[in-house]
């Protein structure tokens, strides 16, 4: 099933009350696994490609430009399969802030459940095992956050507010995490291999939004580093 008809302002409104909204875009799976097959090239020209296709998708983009302030590409990573663990990246609910989106590009057959309103409550949380922060299904039942069952079996493509509780069943997310000017400024940048090749990828990315920015720096021949 390919993308259904994009309405900007139900995504907004989603993403503002539940905390996330899934584009229903069925068609990431096959570049998904693509990658997969490639052994996860980020940092290269096709990882390039591959970032302005989904992370600069047209919706995508367009829900970024009126979610955030000016804000960067930050992170991009990828999360496994984690079973009876929501994760959460952001905490604090409203006392944080919405300042941090995270896309998530499903893998084929992968299956989430993405926790309802859990975003809007000050949750208690403990420091997970891989950089996210966890949060006991006690808590989310305090405040009532029931999970939303979604199964990807030819993939999928989910934005949500970095606050919302997760929890991968089965799969794994190719995940991009856009943050605002204040929040990227306290993050260490994403290096880069110095070629022409790579800067002249780079250079169209940032020429797609006046809003969004990139949080990469170039290593020189020598190892260092430069912005």
């Amino acid at each position: 099933m390919a993308s259904t008809a994009f309405t900007l302002d139900i995504a907004r409104r989603s993403l503002l009350e539940e905390g996330f909204f899934d584009l229903n875009d069925s068609t990431v799976g096959n570049r998904v696994l693509e990658m997969e097959r490639r052994g996860f090239p980020y940092l290269t020209e096709y990882g390039m490609d591959f970032c302005k296709q989904f992370a600069f998708d047209d919706r995508i983009r367009s829900i970024l430009e009126c979610s955030l302030e000016r804000c960067s590409l930050g992170h991009w990573l990828r999360y496994e399969e984690f079973p009876g663990h929501v994760e959460c990246f952001r905490r604090g609910g409203p006392k944080a802030g919405r300042r941090v989106l995270m896309v998530h590009l499903w893998a084929k057959g992968s299956r989430v459940e993405y926790y309802a309103r859990s975003h809007l409550h000050d949750l208690a949380t403990t420091r997970g095992r891989r950089s996210l922060y966890e949060i006991s299904q006690s808590e989310l039942d305090h405040v009532g956050s029931r999970p939303e069952v979604k199964d990807f079996p030819d993939g999928g493509l989910v934005i949500l507010d970095a606050r919302l509780g997760f929890q991968i069943e089965q799969g794994y997310a190719i995940t991009f995490l856009f943050a605002t000017d204040e929040v990227i400024a306290n993050w260490a940048k994403m290096a880069l291999p110095y070629s022409e090749g790579l800067e002249h990828k780079v250079r169209d990315l940032e020429m797609l939004s006046a809003k969004i920015g990139l949080n990469f720096t170039f290593e020189d021949l020598g190892g260092s580093t430069e912005s």
